[in-house]
């Protein structure tokens, strides 16, 4: 019996012993990591692009000197007080960045990698010149660099102006959070204006009350005197009431205008904003489709300011304009297309028409 206690006091102080050794290998290896860590200095800077590799806007070599440029990676700067926090956000300020994630190894080196945006189309039309990402977001050209997508040109004028960077649906939030703040203040102006309303109607309902007595002493012609008078006051009051009433219903109703003038202004807005939700899901589709993407060379909208948008493309294929209307229902119209590509015009020949119409649902009109 006590020779079994012995072997299980034995074993317990075995296995108390290597979780004391495990502890202090744990402990001297961190010790010597944040000692590593404290002396040892950067030695470089590696940036590996994760996704959009193919991207034409950036590479390892130019986001490397972004980052070098903003000179957050100081001669002698150790591992611990590498701010990578820093890195990311001037990683992340780049346009065509669209995700950065910064560390460090225990070589020594600061490791950045990143996200690349792809464009999939640039948008050339009445002073603009940008390119639109998968995720709708808008970056300005690069001059020795040249993406491979389609071009859109025509009348239309977007939301954003020329020269912006961002996301589209940020200025469409924006556009409409101003408006929402007019109509807010337009509405707190008009409060003053009822209070003076209901001042207004005091006033009235105090004049009507007022009423005088005849007095003991007081001959009929004294009191028909006095009541001549009161009602003389009583119709300038009415009066006075009906031209203030006026007046302030006037100044509500030009705030209400306003407000409409507003609340059009956000419809319109909301409208741009799904016109151009519209064009990105098409621009992703053709994107996304293989025949498609080598298809489309050009696209042509008109509208904008207030008109919907509209579309028409060049196809590679052909001497015709494909018009597409509203820029909803593509996946459709482009199938009803595809079809008649493979069983009309391999027959009728594509030289035949100069525009095919893809407006109208389930219908291909060709001219």
């Amino acid at each position: 019996m006590q020779k079994g206690w012995t072997h299980k006091l034995l074993g317990y102080a075995g296995y108390g012993i290597l979780f004391v050794v495990f502890i202090s290998v744990v402990v001297c290896a961190e010790v010597l990591n944040r000692k590593h860590r404290a002396t040892q200095p950067i030695q470089s800077l590696k940036v590996t692009i994760t996704e959009g590799a193919s991207s034409p806007l950036a590479d390892k070599e130019s986001i490397e000197r972004w980052i070098r440029d903003a000179e957050l990676l100081k001669p002698n700067t150790t591992l611990e007080n590498v701010d990578l926090a820093t890195i990311e956000h001037r990683a992340a300020e780049h346009n065509a960045v669209a995700k950065a994630n910064a560390y460090v190894d225990y070589e020594g080196n600061a490791m950045l990698d990143v996200v690349l945006r792809e464009p999939i189309a640039r948008l050339r039309a009445d002073g603009y010149d940008l390119y639109i990402t998968e995720d709708g977001f808008l970056l300005p050209t690069v001059a020795d660099r040249t993406a491979a997508v389609p071009v859109i040109t025509g009348t239309y004028r977007p939301l954003f102006r020329p020269g912006y960077s961002g996301y589209a649906k940020s200025v469409v939030a924006d556009s409409i959070a101003v408006l929402d703040k007019l109509i807010k203040s337009l509405e707190d102006d008009k409060l003053p204006i009822y209070r003076q309303l209901d001042d207004n109607d005091k006033v009235l309902r105090e004049a009507l009350s007022e009423s005088v007595r005849k007095g003991i002493f007081m001959s009929d012609s004294e009191y028909k005197v006095l009541l001549g008078d009161l009602e003389s006051r009583k119709v300038v009051a009415r009066e006075r009431h009906t031209a203030t009433k006026r007046k302030l219903e006037a100044q509500i109703e030009a705030l209400a205008m306003e407000q409409d003038v507003a609340r059009q202004k956000q419809s319109s807005v909301r409208a741009a904003g799904e016109d151009f939700d519209a064009l990105l899901g098409f621009l992703k589709h053709v994107d996304n489709n293989k025949f498609w993407s080598a298809e489309v060379v050009q696209i042509m909208l008109a509208g904008g300011n207030g008109k919907r948008m509209e579309l028409r493309f060049v196809p590679r294929s052909g001497t015709f304009v494909v018009d597409l209307g509203a820029p909803s229902g593509y996946d459709t119209k482009l199938s009803n297309l595809y079809r008649f590509y493979t069983k009309g015009l391999d027959n009728v020949g594509w030289n035949k028409y100069s525009s095919i119409s893809l407006r109208y649902s389930g219908q291909v009109v060709c001219r």
